[in-house]
C-alpha cells in the first residue's frame, strides 16, 4: 500500500472514531449542550408544513418577530425538560414579539399529540415526519434550536438543552427583541 492511500485510511478511520464519540456523549451526557453565537448571519431557510392543529404554517411570514424554532422528539429526553421551558418563554413573550415553533420529527402524530397536550403546550407543533425540514436545517441531534431574530436571519443555534440554557435563551431573546 502506498503512503498516501495508509495516510487517507488513517485520517478516514480518525474521522469516524471522532464523529463516534461525539455522538456518545450525546448518549452519555443528556445534558450536554453546544450553542453557537455569534453565528455569520444567514438567512432561515423558508418552508411552509402543516402544524398538529392542521394550520399551515409558513417560517417567512413571521418576519418581524423573533423566532425559536426547536426541534424535538418524544424519545428525546432532553426534549422534555425544554419543551416546558419554551412553552413559559412563549407565554412570557409573544405579546412583544416572540413565536416559538417547536417542529416535531416523529413518525406518528398519536405520541405527539399525547405530548403536546400532557406539556400543555400553547405554541405551535409543526409535523416533519419525512424529516424535510430537518434536513432543511442540518439537524443532526436532538433537540437542535435555532433562534432567529426579526430580520429573518439566523443568529444563534443550539444543540441539547442543559442547566444553562434557560438564561441563554432568555438573554438571547431580549437582545433580538430590542432590535
Amino acid at each position: 500500500m502506498s503512503e498516501n492511500v495508509e495516510s487517507e485510511v488513517d485520517m478516514n478511520w480518525h474521522k469516524k472514531i471522532v464523529t463516534v464519540v461525539f455522538l456518545m456523549s450525546f448518549i452519555l451526557f443528556p445534558d450536554f449542550v453546544l450553542a453557537a453565537n455569534n453565528v455569520s448571519l444567514k438567512p432561515a431557510a423558508d418552508f411552509t408544513v402543516k402544524s398538529l392543529s392542521g394550520k399551515n404554517i409558513k417560517l417567512s411570514e413571521q418576519r418581524g418577530r423573533v423566532v425559536i424554532l426547536n426541534f424535538w422528539a418524544t424519545w428525546c429526553a432532553p426534549c422534555k425538560k425544554e419543551l416546558p421551558y419554551f412553552n413559559d418563554l412563549y407565554k412570557k413573550y409573544r405579546g412583544v414579539g416572540l413565536q416559538v415553533l417547536g417542529v416535531n420529527i416523529d413518525k406518528g402524530t398519536s405520541e405527539v399529540r399525547r405530548m403536546s397536550q400532557d406539556f400543555n403546550l400553547a405554541f405551535p407543533v409543526l409535523l416533519d415526519p419525512k424529516g424535510e425540514i430537518s434536513e432543511l436545517y442540518l439537524v443532526r441531534s436532538m433537540p437542535t434550536t435555532y433562534v432567529i431574530g426579526k430580520d429573518g436571519m439566523v443568529h444563534h443555534i443550539h444543540w441539547g438543552f442543559g442547566p444553562d440554557e434557560p438564561a441563554r435563551y432568555e438573554k438571547e431573546i431580549r437582545d433580538l427583541l430590542k432590535q
